[in-house]
């Protein structure tokens, strides 16, 4: 069981140890200055070395990383791709507003804040959106979801291995808040994953969990786009609960897709 964990350990900590090095190479900065300037390019390239890693322990062993972690390109169906990223959009897109309508208290709110604003503080938004929306769904399905949720299913009844992996993916989130959402979706990944039998819907549904900070940050950026959708609770209450309704709609049709 151990061993489905050895990836998430890389996963999570390759970025800390390559910013360490980049600290130590380019000295004078404080761990603040260099999360600031630098964070994201130290996460990229953390996801592209644990990826290569994984790929070289699969090679030496006469199988591939795709292999290994159940991701199969052929045969996707394009319609449940669509119909899961619009899920992943959907339920991110409510969370998001619940959090700004809900009474949450203040501490709670501002760790969440801290954690979620990281992507537009950096100084290569386009690194940061690849990153985020892409690059970030595909080693988190390879490793949560492939390695480790496959490891547990050998240990564990199908339900258990879910809210175990769940629950370690949610661990590894910052904020509380952060945690709660992690879990759920956590779960929902998984439920995916197994039901499908390939890791590449996973990958779907986690790029439209992701793929909310695009919009959200357009829309932000824009006056009279944010007046018009953020302007007020009302607003964002509808907004959210639009989501949700999309979101619900698009798991029921998934939920009636055949797989084969």
């Amino acid at each position: 069981m151990l061993a489905g964990l050895k990836p998430v350990v890389l996963y999570l900590f390759l970025p800390a140890v390559l910013m360490s090095v980049g600290m130590m190479l380019f000295g004078g900065r404080s761990a603040r200055t260099v999360i600031a300037d630098s964070g994201n390019f130290y996460y990229a390239l953390g996801i592209l070395l644990t990826m290569a890693l994984l790929h070289r322990k699969s090679k030496k062993r006469g199988s591939s990383l795709w292999q290994d972690s159940t991701v199969e390109f052929c045969g996707l169906s394009v319609r449940r791709m669509a119909l899961l990223t619009v899920m992943g959009l959907g339920f991110a897109v409510f969370f998001s507003a619940a959090l700004t309508v809900a009474p949450f208290p203040q501490a709670l709110m501002q760790s969440y804040r801290d954690s979620s604003e990281t992507v537009g503080s950096e100084p290569d938004q386009v690194l940061a959106m690849v990153t985020t929306i892409f690059l970030a769904p595909v080693a988190e399905e390879v490793v949560f979801r492939g390695y480790m949720l496959g490891h547990f299913l050998r240990w564990f009844k199908t339900g258990h291995a879910i809210l175990l992996s769940a629950a370690v993916f949610a661990l590894c989130h910052v904020s509380l808040l952060w945690m709660v959402y992690a879990f759920f979706m956590g779960a929902l990944l998984a439920w995916v994953s197994i039901r499908e039998d390939n890791t590449a819907y996973s990958v779907a549904l986690h790029i439209g969990f992701n793929l909310s900070v695009f919009p959200i940050r357009m829309i932000n950026g824009n006056d009279v786009w944010k007046e018009i959708l953020f302007g007020g609770r009302l607003q964002v209450a509808l907004l959210g609960a639009a989501a949700l309704l999309a979101a619900l709609a698009a798991l029921r049709q998934y939920r009636r897709e055949d797989i084969i």
